[in-house]
């Protein structure tokens, strides 16, 4: 069964047992040949209600940031000293350093996190991209493995009207940023969920 946006984000909340303030995920499924992809930035209208720590390349101390990582930290990023995922959430850089970031590029890779002009994580003006990313502009790419999206689009303690938008704001997005050469039908299905509740599937 589907269900309306609103009612999905009234089925979360009337079942959400979490102890602890809960967060709510989209789950998307898409229809994409092996050699597409999507990876994209946008901007939910009300952020997701979640802090990221942004690490950062950069030839200028950024204040905005909350890491400011030197040439010599990827060697320690190599030695498992400085950890993707577990010391920040985003890496950020100025193109001088991508040469030097790629030889740890088989450990950001694999954690999503190696930076990318298409995700507005490669970029001459780092204290920008650090302010947009800290006031609600996420990431959204399929996995590496698999044609499947997940992202985060509020918490669930937030007012109906403010989730709805934030997930209409997504499907507008990925509308937008359809592959060239998918088929029409290419979002096969969407799934709004608590952290650890059930799935709710959206008909969109």
């Amino acid at each position: 069964m589907a269900y309306t946006i609103e009612e999905a984000i009234r089925k979360i909340k009337e079942n959400s047992k979490e102890k602890f303030e809960a967060t709510v995920e989209a789950h998307i499924n898409l229809n994409l040949e092996k050699n597409q992809n999507v990876r994209f930035t946008t901007t939910l209208p009300h952020g997701t209600g979640k802090e990221q720590i942004i690490a950062v390349f950069a030839s200028e101390e950024i204040s905005e940031a909350d890491m400011q990582l030197k040439e010599s930290d990827i060697s320690k990023i190599e030695k498992g000293e400085i950890k993707p995922g577990q010391d920040f959430d985003l890496l950020i850089a100025e193109p001088a350093f991508m040469s030097k970031i790629a030889k740890v590029a088989p450990i950001l890779g694999p954690a999503g996190m190696m930076p990318n002009p298409k995700s507005g994580t490669v970029t001459e003006d780092i204290g920008k991209a650090v302010e947009d990313f800290k006031s609600g502009q996420i990431e959204i790419r399929t996995e590496p493995s698999a044609p499947i999206i997940h992202t985060v689009v509020g918490k669930v303690t937030w007012e109906n009207k403010k989730l709805s938008e934030n997930v209409e704001a997504l499907i507008t997005s990925l509308r937008q940023n359809k592959p060239q050469k998918a088929k029409v039908s290419w979002i096969e299905s969407l799934y709004l969920k608590s952290t650890m509740g059930r799935a709710y599937e959206i008909d969109f």
